[in-house]
């Protein structure tokens, strides 16, 4: 054990750590004894002034968010599965800020994709039966949401359908907002009807 207290502080070391922070004159041996410069204060004359002074200046304030703009709705015009997919997709990354794009099956087979690496096409299987635990949690909506995949936000929805779930995938560089969500949900919906 030691005889320093726990409070004890070692001026040398303090003074060498403040230097390091603030690149200030600060002497070797302690403090440094150097008196701040005399300035002269200037007192407002008028009680203006002094609100004026006191008046911090308007702050710009970006929503981190942009402003939504109108998404249109998906229009399949074909019956061919194929088409119909790559329509969706080709959709999604349209109009949504996105790097890239899939749909998946329940079994993790990645019906169509576009614009992703291997490495997230293989990763789409296991994170999509995963999914199937986390809707087994009481309270937890499985459905839809977003995970960081390296540098890249994955979102996602699923639907379901009397043939088993679908999923879409969007990377980009953030997770989106709920009401995209409900629009790629729709999307999807559309376009696995009757598949």
């Amino acid at each position: 054990m030691t005889n320093r207290s726990v409070s004890w502080t070692d001026p040398n070391e303090v003074a060498r750590l403040l230097n390091q922070v603030s690149g200030a004159g600060v002497a070797r041996g302690g403090f440094s004894a150097a008196r701040p410069a005399k300035t002269k204060v200037q007192v407002p004359a008028t009680a203006p002034e002094i609100k004026q002074r006191l008046t911090p200046a308007p702050i710009a304030i970006r929503p981190s968010v942009p402003p939504a703009r109108a998404v249109p709705k998906l229009v399949q015009t074909s019956d061919n599965p194929s088409d119909r997919l790559d329509a969706l997709i080709a959709w999604a990354l349209d109009n949504f800020v996105s790097t890239g794009a899939f749909v998946a099956d329940d079994n993790g087979l990645t019906l169509a994709a576009h614009g992703i690496s291997e490495a997230h096409v293989a990763l789409v299987g296991p994170l999509f039966s995963a999914l199937v635990g986390i809707r087994s949690i009481p309270g937890i909506d499985g459905t839809a949401g977003a995970l960081w995949l390296g540098a890249n936000m994955m979102s996602w929805v699923e639907s379901r359908m009397e043939r088993g779930s679908f999923c879409l995938g969007i990377l980009g560089p953030e997770p989106l907002p709920n009401r995209s969500l409900e629009q790629l949900r729709e999307a999807l919906d559309q376009t696995m009807t009757g598949f």
